[in-house]
Parts: structure tokens; C-alpha cells; sequence
């Protein structure tokens, strides 16, 4: 067996930085800068352009640090007149990039498993699931600001959270890694619900699925067993609750990896209507880190 090579102090602190290994975050510039020269090149030449080609302040920052900007936000969450301080940039200058670079994350990073080793195994045979395997699934809750209307409010408040909150589905495979997630749904949303309008069933008809007791009520599910009210569970129900307890916390790894990137975990501050993009972009990240992360050591 072979040891994996010692990472340098190097990629431990852009990792600890961004979320990405230096090879993962090498590969990602080399996708992502050519697209957005492209289409910054597309604008400079639009119809009714006043201002000349070339003409205007010059960017201060290049493509790289522009990336990296955006990752430390998506990372760390903080404000942009702190992100725009790191990097001698005005805050506006700093959210701008950001929600220019943000795009293209999102159009060369595959959220879904089988698009994502497709994109950066080039040449290697495509995964997809099979029948010996079995899907995990759960939701997590991202806190968002507290809506100004009422009825925005009562949309969004989650009484289990007891916050406002937007929901997500996550489905792994058997280890926890991500295979797909929907995302962006109202807090109150029931898991159940979120589970019969996301076609999950029928996308792995053929493969076992475990989730937990918010999802009763779905035959398709292997559920633990609820305990009676004024009973007690038999001691085979409570050993089959334990196996299925150690085949089903490895969606809590998956949820982990994500919220790893604080923009899922603490307050989200952007736009509701924005949130799935940036969702979306987390998972493209969390499947390059682990694909290209894992090739390099």
C-alpha cells in the first residue's frame, strides 16, 4: 500500500483559504478564465456601446485573484468590504466579481456526479449508478435574513429551525459523496414533499434508498422504525434501527462537505432567487476538489 505524498504548507493554507487543493484550483483557472475574457471581449463589443473599447478605470485584479476572491467569499461568507480589504479593492468592486465570476463557475463546474467526472476525467469511463450500490438522502437548512413583508416571512420561516430558512435536498451514494441536490426550497417545505417533486424515485428505481423519519409515508424508502406512542421498540427493530443508523450517517459526511463552505451554512445574504445558482456552484466545487484533488496526491 502507498502512502500519499506530503502536501506542502502551500496547498494546506489555499486549501484552508478557499476549499481547493492547488492542482484543483490550477484546473479550475485554466476552465474558467478563457470563458470570462470571452465574455467580457462579447460586452466590449455589444450594440450601443458609448463607452470605447478599451476605455474606462483598467482592472486591477487578474483573472486568478478574481477566482480566488470569489471562492473565499463562497468559503468563508464574510462581507465584501472585507473580501475587497484583502485584496485592495472597494467592496462594490469586490460583489461585482464576484457575481461575474460566480456565473462562470456555474457554467464549468457540473453540479451533478456523472457530468463532473465526464468534465474533468476526460477519457476515463463514466460513472453512473448501478444496482449493488444505495442512495442516502436528507435536506439541510440554509438561515436567510429575516423578510421585511409578512407574507415573505411566513413563506420562509421553518418551525423546526425556528428561523427563516431555505431547504435542500441532498442525495449521496453509499460513502456520502454527492451524487445531486435540489436546491432553494421555502423552509417549511416537507421533507416528503421535497422528495416526490424532486424525481428522485424514478431516477434510481432500481437502487435502495435510506432516509430518515421526516420522509414516512414513502414506501420507496428504507426508513428506521418510529417507536409506538405508549410502546417500546422490540430489541430486532431497535437492532435494525442501529444498522440502518451505520449505513445512512454517511449523508452526514455529504452535508459536511458542503456546508464546509460557510455561504450554506451561516446567514445567506444575496438575493433568494440566486440561491440554487450558488448551491449549484458548492457541489461543481466539491466534485473538482475531490477529482482532481484526489488524482494529484
Amino acid at each position: 500500500m502507498t502512502s500519499r505524498p506530503p502536501r506542502s504548507a502551500q496547498d494546506k493554507h489555499l486549501q484552508a483559504l478557499c476549499g481547493l487543493p492547488t492542482a484543483a484550483f490550477d484546473r479550475l483557472h485554466t476552465a474558467t478564465a478563457p470563458v470570462l475574457l470571452a465574455q467580457r471581449a462579447a460586452r466590449a463589443q455589444r450594440p450601443g456601446r458609448k463607452r470605447a473599447v478599451g476605455g474606462g478605470r483598467k482592472r486591477r485584479l487578474t483573472s486568478a485573484q478574481e477566482l480566488l476572491l470569489t471562492l473565499i467569499y463562497l468559503r468563508h461568507n464574510v462581507a465584501h468590504a472585507v473580501i475587497g480589504a484583502l485584496f485592495g479593492v472597494s467592496a462594490d468592486t469586490s460583489e461585482n466579481t464576484f457575481h461575474e465570476v460566480v456565473q462562470v463557475l456555474r457554467e464549468v463546474c457540473p453540479a451533478e456526479r456523472w457530468e463532473a467526472e465526464q468534465r474533468w476525467q476526460k477519457g476515463q469511463p463514466s460513472w453512473s449508478p448501478t444496482s449493488g450500490e444505495c442512495l442516502l438522502i436528507d435536506t439541510f437548512e440554509t438561515p436567510v435574513r429575516r423578510p421585511s413583508r409578512t407574507e415573505a416571512q411566513r413563506r420562509v420561516y421553518s418551525g423546526k429551525k425556528r428561523r427563516h430558512t431555505l431547504k435542500t435536498q441532498l442525495v449521496t451514494d453509499g460513502r456520502g459523496e454527492v451524487l445531486e441536490i435540489d436546491p432553494g426550497h421555502r423552509g417549511p417545505t416537507h421533507d416528503r414533499t421535497l422528495y416526490l417533486q424532486s424525481g428522485v424515485a424514478e431516477r434510481y428505481a432500481h437502487v435502495p434508498q435510506y432516509a430518515d423519519l421526516s420522509y414516512r409515508g414513502t414506501p420507496e424508502l428504507h426508513l428506521p422504525h418510529r417507536k409506538p406512542p405508549g410502546g417500546e421498540l422490540t430489541p430486532e427493530q431497535r437492532e435494525e434501527n442501529r444498522q440502518h443508523a451505520a449505513v445512512r450517517v454517511y449523508v452526514e459526511h455529504g452535508v459536511r462537505r458542503l456546508k464546509g463552505f460557510r455561504i450554506l451554512r451561516e446567514d445567506y445574504r444575496l438575493a433568494l432567487g440566486r440561491f440554487p445558482q450558488i448551491a449549484f456552484v458548492v457541489v461543481g466545487l466539491v466534485h473538482l476538489a475531490r477529482i482532481v484533488g484526489t488524482a494529484s496526491s
